[in-house]
């Protein structure tokens, strides 16, 4: 097998390559995920570009790549066929599979449909930590978990004093990605 994706030229090589990449990008965004919560480690990256694009998870990408880099192989050794059309068959059965495995993510896979939460109506009054240290009328950064895991968020002094790092606050309002707090010293309901 590995004599016929050499002598047939770069696009096996491309479709093989594909194939391995997806499988280990699969197998590290599994270990990656369990070795995560076993040791209680969460790394988030937060982007806020006013774009609403839908979260893709890893595993419908590794399914899309591995569907693709397959169905490619497939239609260039099994059935000789040429680079477009094998290019098409790859594409289009990689989106179909890619999008099964999306939707057995979201509607399967998912804890809990009811996760999809409002942050105007699930953080404010909440008590959160100061991350970042928030400088006088500057911005820092607070985190809280909540039912879809630990949200980060930037943050304002309500009252524009400086709030150090690791003090625990209440969220008073946001406004878009940021959050105007105020010190559970100062805090009154």
């Amino acid at each position: 097998m590995l004599e016929e994706i050499f002598a047939s030229g770069t696009l096996n090589l491309v479709y093989a390559g594909i194939v391995v990449v997806s499988f280990l990008f699969a197998l590290i965004s599994l270990l990656g995920a369990e070795v995560g919560e076993a040791l209680d480690v969460a790394l988030d990256v937060d982007g806020d570009s006013g774009f609403d694009f839908i979260n893709l998870s890893p595993f419908s990408l590794a399914m899309f790549g591995t569907a693709f880099g397959m169905v490619g192989l497939i239609t260039r050794l099994w059935y000789n066929m040429d680079p477009i059309p094998s290019l098409l068959w790859a594409t289009g059965l990689g989106v179909v599979i890619g999008g099964a495995a999306q939707a057995l993510f979201i509607y399967v896979l998912s804890p809990s449909r009811s996760s999809h939460f409002s942050l105007q109506d699930d953080a404010i009054g909440r008590e959160a930590e100061v991350i970042t240290g928030i400088p006088a009328h500057g911005l820092g950064e607070i985190a809280f978990n909540n039912v879809s895991g630990r949200v980060k968020l930037g943050a304002r002094s309500a009252s524009g004093e400086p709030i150090a790092s690791g003090k625990v606050v209440v969220i008073k309002r946001i406004v878009g990605r940021v959050a105007f707090v105020q010190s559970t010293e100062d805090y009154v309901s």
